[in-house]
């Protein structure tokens, strides 16, 4: 179908064809490859961008949460846990 939008190319390969294949069993889903992979695409693009925002906000609390005394956290021995192994 004509569009004044540029197309890019996908390849149908077997992966794709079994990522599709598997998103149809699931969700009975019969949109055309085409209309499927676009809708994916732009769904997955903001589940990925949301999960982004919820790591970083599970970040900033959890620095919060320590930096307010709430963990009872041996630092030195966190940090010589993660740190190289000591020589013998």
């Amino acid at each position: 179908m004509p569009s004044k939008h540029p197309r890019i190319a996908v390849t149908a390969d077997a992966e794709l064809g079994h990522a599709l294949a598997q998103v149809r069993a699931a969700t009975g889903t019969h949109e055309a490859d085409a209309t499927l992979v676009r809708r994916l695409a732009v769904e997955g693009a903001a589940a990925e961008l949301q999960a982004g925002r919820n790591r970083r906000e599970a970040a900033e609390a959890l620095f919060a949460a320590m930096d307010a005394g709430g963990f009872d956290l041996d630092v030195t021995a966190i940090d010589r846990l993660n740190g190289p192994p000591a020589a013998s």
